[in-house]
């Protein structure tokens, strides 16, 4: 899905990013990704062109980051707290 991100790919530009999975796999990803619909396709002549599906990624997305932006940015600053306020480790001058 990362490689849809700055647009639309024909499924050969796809195949040729993975070339240890190999055509028949990366189309079995791409059925899967068009089945739960984070993905479409559309033909052009021989051609397939791949499209992201941003609204079932920001349906799931959205709600969650809500529910947990609180305590992932109170861990944040907790962190931040201790790293400012922990005793820093002076060099001592051997001589």
């Amino acid at each position: 899905m990362d490689s849809l991100i700055k647009g639309p790919r024909s499924t050969g530009d796809i195949v040729s990013l993975f070339p240890t999975i190999g055509r028949t796999g990366v189309l079995k990803h791409l059925d899967v990704l068009k089945n739960s619909e984070l993905i479409t396709i559309k033909r052009e002549g021989r051609t397939r062109w791949n499209y992201i599906n941003p609204a079932p990624i920001a349906a799931v997305c959205g709600p969650w980051v809500t529910r947990h932006i609180h305590g992932i940015t109170q861990s944040a600053a907790d962190l931040k707290a201790l790293a400012e306020n922990s005793p820093s480790e002076e060099k001592q001058d051997p001589s």
